[in-house]
């Protein structure tokens, strides 16, 4: 495993790989109970993973980790955009003052509205990415995003460590969620965020080739334990100096933190000379 800190013909389908050829941040699993049925992955139908297969499956987790440059960007982030950029994998967006919020939403926890109330009153849009058991058991909210001109993304249909599974079964998984979200919400994802940063050149080209860009994050903290919330002036603090050109915030919304400290952190980031992008357009 590597930590950041310091060939049969496969189908191409639209934004497929070119031809030729940091300690992760994890999120809350699902609640228990969700289930494992649903609508079939009927894009992976026909398939050829022997080229994916042929790709390394050595298992690499995203922090980001490692020193940053003069512009208070990760180098770990520049780096793995230089290296995984070919499966449209994403860590830090363009050097240009515009920064990126974004959520993980693996189950909800009374929250989401809250954070949606601040984006509207800001002006600002988010791009959530949803589990099947946060859709499941929360249309309401899902459909509340999309009705306020939020994105949605894929965060998996079961919350696996997709390094530990084969091309196959990762495309699987991520149809599952894909095809449920279109035929009982009638919205079409495009964003993959992999479950806890865990994820392969064989998962990243899989991704890719289900149609999706791989959105990673440019900097997160330790927000997601509910029971060990961090205190809120000084995860303020942390946000806001981690800004930088082209920041993709994580941030996880069953954080109470999170929502105390969200509408001052966006306020603050803007008088920093930032501007709130729209992830619809990473």
């Amino acid at each position: 495993m590597e930590i950041w800190t310091g060939t049969t013909s496969l189908t191409i389908f639209p934004g497929m790989m070119k031809a030729a050829s940091p300690m992760a941040a994890p999120g809350p699993t699902p609640a228990p109970g969700s289930s494992s049925n649903s609508s079939s992955a009927t894009t992976t139908m026909g398939t050829d993973f022997g080229e994916i297969g042929a790709l390394s499956a050595k298992s690499l987790d995203w922090g980001p980790g490692g020193p940053r440059d003069e512009k208070n960007r990760s180098q770990g982030a520049l780096l793995y955009n230089q290296r995984y950029g070919k499966y449209d994998a994403l860590f830090l967006a363009e050097d240009k003052p515009v920064v990126y919020m974004t959520f993980d939403e693996g189950y909800e926890n009374g929250l989401t509205p809250a954070f949606l109330e601040i984006l509207k009153e800001k002006g600002v849009t988010g791009l959530f990415f949803v589990t099947y058991d946060f859709a499941n058991r929360q249309p309401e909210l899902v459909r509340q995003i999309i009705a306020e001109g939020h994105v949605l993304g894929n965060h998996s249909w079961s919350h696996k460590n997709y390094s530990t599974l084969t091309p196959k079964e990762a495309a699987e998984d991520l149809m599952k969620l894909h095809d449920y979200i279109k035929e009982t919400f009638g919205y079409e994802m495009k964003y993959f965020r992999f479950p806890s940063g865990n994820f392969n050149e064989q998962t990243l080209a899989v991704v890719q080739s289900m149609g999706y860009k791989s959105v990673f994050w440019s900097y997160a903290y330790k927000d997601w334990l509910t029971d060990e919330q961090p205190e809120a002036a000084s995860s303020e603090e942390k946000l806001v100096k981690a800004v930088c050109p082209g920041n993709i915030y994580l941030l996880h919304a069953v954080s109470s933190t999170n929502a105390q400290i969200m509408g001052s952190f966006i306020d603050r980031v803007r008088d920093a000379g930032y501007q709130w992008g729209d992830p619809g357009e990473l």
